[in-house]
């Protein structure tokens, strides 16, 4: 799994009360609905569908070490990298 550089500062050093609105893209259709049960188990939210199978999910920063133990992801990258 490809993690950019502040999803690994965020897993390994998360910051208290912050929220990462982060760029997940799930393996497959099976990898989609366990990334959407693992998110709300974790008291986040999918935001939105992106082209090409991503979602934009939004979760605590103490959440991510969670969310980046999950199979079946192939990449988390912050919301960020949408805008270049």
């Amino acid at each position: 799994m490809y993690l950019s550089h502040p999803v690994r500062r965020m897993r390994d050093d998360p910051l208290d009360d912050e929220v990462a609105e982060l760029r997940v893209e799930p393996a497959d259709d099976d990898a989609r609905a366990a990334l959407e049960t693992r998110v709300e188990s974790l008291g986040g939210s999918l935001e939105r569908e992106l082209r090409f199978g991503g979602v934009v999910v939004s979760l605590a920063e103490s959440a991510v070490s969670d969310l980046c133990e999950l199979d079946g992801i192939e990449r988390i990258e912050t919301v960020d990298t949408l805008g270049y």
